[in-house]
């Protein structure tokens, strides 16, 4: 038998293992060959049959022989502990691992390497004969704006930040914030979260004596060095409550919360109808102006603001006033720019 059919058949047989229940009644063998091929084997109970006879030669295995079509479990007692990896593990596996590697802390990442790298080599082996194994080759995530690319993190950072949130200790580092014109500070920080934005690494977390949960992109921490001392967490802080609090909007988790009205353009009316832009959002035809009027609850943050300016002449904010004016002299100074 080739190398690649004798590394397929044992990869069958190891689901096939797995696949078999742990106590009677147990499954039929056309059951076990449904079971194959929603794992994307190609199977005939014939051959199934054919590996639980096999199979029961070498592992406990039981067949019910009081009815056709005899039905197959493990012995009472008897353990499967075959170390290796599932088909569909794999496949999730290397579909989580990008999205994995910047929110795990590098020593867990390490320890993840070699069931990634198992995966990876499982799915190669049987590409050529296994539908699932080629289920990669099938999907991708893209993004849903402007495929920017994510900022250099510098070496040591990410290390530091991890092991520092993962065991509540204090971050010494240098700091470049946004308006600073590229000059460091030093902090000391009580690390709170990490979180992903896009293609932006953030740690939540508080500044010195300050109470108030704060977001630092990791791109632009220097010297980054994890203490011994324990970290400060606020008696009221919550991830879940920080995201809902509309901070990864670029808010300052006192983001004021606006009913927000203006005129859209029927080509992004329909877009908002298949993605609403909140729960309450409504969309009532206004034939005399050629469009639709927009109603919905939004926070006034600046990622709102970014995409209000990003859609041009197909939406006209009409109130808040505030938010109207501050739109309208951006579009003012924008238009300045393409004034010959």
């Amino acid at each position: 038998m080739p190398v690649a059919s004798s590394r397929q058949a044992i990869s069958r047989q190891w689901e096939l293992l797995k696949s078999i229940p742990r106590r009677p009644p147990g499954l039929t063998p056309a059951e076990l060959a449904s079971r194959l091929e929603g794992l994307g084997y190609a199977v005939d109970v014939r051959t199934v049959q054919r590996d639980l006879n096999n199979l029961s030669a070498l592992f406990p295995l039981l067949a019910d022989e009081s009815a056709k079509p005899y039905r197959w479990s493990w012995a009472d007692g008897s353990e499967l502990d075959v170390p290796g990896i599932e088909l569909g593990d794999a496949v999730s596996l290397k579909l989580m691992e990008a999205f994995l590697r910047p929110l795990l802390p590098a020593s867990i990442v390490s320890a993840l390497a070699p069931r990634f790298e198992l995966a990876g080599r499982k799915l190669a082996e049987l590409a050529g004969s296994n539908a699932a194994a080629r289920w990669l080759d099938k999907v991708h995530v893209a993004l849903p704006a402007l495929g920017l690319q994510p900022p250099i993190i510098g070496e040591g950072v990410l290390e530091q930040v991890q092991a520092a949130l993962f065991a509540d200790r204090q971050l010494l580092m240098d700091y470049r914030s946004a308006a600073s014109g590229g000059e460091t500070r030093p902090l000391r920080v009580h690390p709170l979260a990490l979180v992903q934005r896009g293609a932006v690494s953030y740690l939540v977390a508080t500044i010195g004596d300050y109470q108030d949960p704060r977001l630092l992109a990791l791109h632009r921490m220097d010297s980054v060095r994890r203490t011994e001392e324990s970290s400060r967490v606020p008696q009221d802080f919550s991830l879940e409550a920080f995201v809902a609090s509309g901070a990864l909007e670029f808010g300052d988790g006192a983001t004021p919360v606006i009913r927000l009205q203006a005129w859209v353009h029927p080509d992004l009316a329909r877009h908002l109808q298949e993605t609403p832009m909140s729960a309450d959002m409504k969309l009532t035809p206004t034939p005399e102006e050629d469009g639709f009027t927009l109603r919905a609850t939004v926070r006034d943050t600046w990622q709102l603001r970014w995409w209000l300016l990003s859609q041009g002449a197909q939406i006209v904010v009409r109130s808040p006033a505030a938010l109207r004016r501050g739109l309208r002299e951006c579009l003012r100074e924008a238009l300045a720019g393409y004034e010959e």
